[in-house]
């Protein structure tokens, strides 16, 4: 599930904070980016198909799950007609016709009116993890000397560059930091999407997950790290090879 998260969000520009960050600092289009993604979304779909076709079911280990009763027709029309709303402004703010600042308040506020028990529910210290990690890297992107050597790693290796650094600062931090060093959009698009395969801080599904084990059923957190491992190898290997098969 972490890795088809991870992979699954590659494929539109809103699947994942990386991709939005780059689709905007570059300007490019929905035809660019579909262009230098759509591949490794096709080999991945087909990837997890077949981990999914070959892999055995197994029971939940104990957990009981009872299904939540919901609101149902006309109620839940009512109760999303909102968020809909707010989706659809969204996306003209990253399609750019509409201007990001009279959107964020419009959110802010419809949420605050409609559910404002969701802002209790934010997990503001992971948000605030990402966020000093920004200042960090963009006082770093300030120092010649850092900003030389970056120049000297980065150019024309770029996929590589985006994989290893998202193995020890995350995807999205990597993709923040190195795209002020180069203008090889495609490759960093796929060196961060592919780079959230790997260590647990590679991505911040992987990290959400873990998290979850951790506290859900710690007894298995050490299985599930070697599950993980092995799968998250065996699938940037496979993708890593499409980079070199492509033209």
């Amino acid at each position: 599930e972490t890795i088809a998260a991870n992979l699954g969000s590659m494929a539109t520009p809103i699947g994942n904070p990386q991709n939005l960050y780059l689709y905007s600092a570059y300007g490019i289009g929905l035809g660019q980016f579909a262009w230098a993604v759509l591949p490794y979304a096709a080999l991945s779909l087909a990837l997890l198909l077949g981990a999914m076709a070959f892999g055995k079911n197994e029971p939940l280990s104990g957990e009981i799950l009872q299904e939540q009763q919901g609101p149902k027709g006309e109620e839940l029309l009512r109760a999303l007609l909102p968020f809909l709303l707010l989706l659809a402004l969204c996306l003209l703010v990253v399609f750019r016709v509409l201007p990001y600042q009279p959107v964020l308040t419009a959110v802010a506020a419809v949420i605050f009116l409609v559910n404002r028990k969701l802002f209790r529910e934010v997990d503001y210290f992971l948000l605030l993890t990402f966020l000093f990690f920004f200042i960090f890297i963009g006082n770093m992107k300030r120092i010649p000397e850092v900003s030389g050597l970056l120049t000297s790693l980065v150019e024309g290796r770029e996929l590589l560059t985006g994989i290893l650094a998202s193995q020890v600062i995350s995807n999205v931090p990597a993709a923040l930091l190195l795209s002020g060093f180069t203008k090889q959009y495609r490759e960093l698009i796929i060196g961060t999407n592919l780079g959230g395969l790997g260590t647990l801080i590679a991505s911040m599904a992987s990290l959400i997950s873990y998290k979850y084990i951790v506290r859900c059923a710690p007894q298995q957190k050490g299985r599930y790290f070697g599950i993980f491992t092995l799968g998250n190898i065996a699938f940037l290997i496979c993708l890593g090879a499409l980079y070199w098969v492509l033209p």
